[in-house]
């Protein structure tokens, strides 16, 4: 990857959230004696890393399974939940960005032969790029932050509620979460 294109800094930040990940979640599973897990978490760490250099599509999506089987599995183990949202949120940040990366490379023009049509393109897609990387950063950052606020409060908080309310609360969550979506899609294209 070019260290002159925008894309670098979303780079530089999904190879962060993978190292946080793999750490938050090694760390917890090592708390918890459980040193295979910290191997395994150490290898997928890796293995994610490896495939971001190289441009995997396929790792970002086994990546955010094997953290997200992992994170459900310390649950059962007994590892300390702020040890596992952590992972899994940063986990989450490195599938977005992965895949946003893939997405925002474009074809470079196929007149190799005229210099000055390939800088004005260079120029324009850099800038255009420079703007929705910002856009996308703010709502991953947005995003990132409302999930752990969230989770953190539902790890913290202890409520009692009857299965009505639940169910009904259920479904407000998933109709706010479905025009969110709905939202955030028109507000892309």
């Amino acid at each position: 990857m070019n260290l002159s294109t925008p894309v670098f800094t979303v780079a530089r930040i999904m190879t962060i959230s993978t190292l946080v990940a793999t750490a938050a979640m090694a760390l917890g599973y090592g708390l918890n004696e459980q040193f295979l897990g910290v191997l395994l978490f150490i290898a997928l760490g890796l293995l994610w890393l490896v495939g971001q250099r190289y441009a995997v599509q396929a790792f970002a999506g086994l990546g955010l399974l094997g953290f997200t089987t992992g994170a459900l599995l310390g649950a059962l183990y007994g590892i300390a939940n702020g040890w596992l949202l952590v992972g899994i949120a940063a986990a989450l940040v490195t599938w977005d960005l992965h895949h946003f990366i893939l997405h925002m490379r474009v074809a470079e023009p196929e007149d190799a032969d005229n210099a000055e049509a390939n800088r004005a393109f260079a120029n324009f897609r850099n800038e255009n790029m420079r703007a929705l990387e910002r856009a996308h950063l703010q709502r991953l950052a947005l995003v990132t932050a409302a999930g752990l606020l969230l989770g953190g409060l539902a790890l913290t908080i202890r409520l009692t509620l009857r299965f009505g309310v639940v169910l009904v609360l259920g479904l407000v969550a998933i109709f706010g979460l479905s025009r969110l979506i709905r939202y955030l899609r028109q507000e892309s294209d």
